[in-house]
């Protein structure tokens, strides 16, 4: 499997209110000019809060994209890998995008400006293929790359995934998996390098 186009969404934890999307906007702008984040170079923020259905906010970055959203009615980060890695293992691709999404996390559940009103979930995570010419929604598909998923997830969480599952078998969707991990811990004990 050739993609690099990996992307991850945690999922905000249950209690998580409505979410204040015009208090991410300066949020995701600090992290670019305080450089927060240091393993890509961060762009511009974009505010689709008025788009229904829409991406929410986005910040982009010159390897992949966050988003704050509530894709299926799911309110979440998520991370996109875009481009980067060729020619690395599958299992390298796999990792780099889940530990930025996580770091990215971490940053965004313990910044002042919010209060700390945002924790995760640990126990599911969402992945998904947004190249449908190498990773094609299938069966197939998911059974080629669910090793180098199980592998980037165990090296985090301490254990492989209990299930991952396909939500969507819609050909012209990207490959979208669940990754469910019942006895997860919390965001901060993760072993995130």
């Amino acid at each position: 499997m050739e993609s690099s186009c990996f992307g991850y969404k945690l999922f905000f934890a249950d209690g998580v209110g409505a979410i204040p999307l015009a208090e991410i906007v300066p949020v995701f702008h600090g992290w670019i000019r305080e450089r927060r984040i240091t393993d890509d170079v961060l762009i511009d923020v974009a505010d689709y809060a008025h788009v229904a259905d829409g991406p929410g906010v986005l910040m982009v970055c010159h390897e992949g994209q966050y988003v704050v959203d509530g894709r299926d009615g799911r309110w979440g980060l998520s991370y996109a890998r875009k481009r980067g890695e060729a020619g690395t293992e599958v299992v390298a691709r796999a990792t780099t995008p889940l530990v930025r999404a996580l770091r990215a996390a971490r940053l965004l559940a313990h910044d002042p400006a919010l209060a700390s009103r945002f924790g995760f979930r640990t126990d599911e995570i969402e992945v998904r293929l947004i190249d449908r010419l190498h990773a094609p929604n299938d069966d197939a598909t998911l059974e080629a790359i669910a090793p180098a998923l199980a592998e980037a997830i165990a090296g985090i969480w301490g254990a492989p995934p209990n299930e991952l599952v396909r939500t969507s078998t819609d050909p012209r969707a990207p490959l979208t998996v669940r990754a469910s991990m019942p006895d997860a811990a919390p965001l901060d004990r993760l072993r995130v390098p």
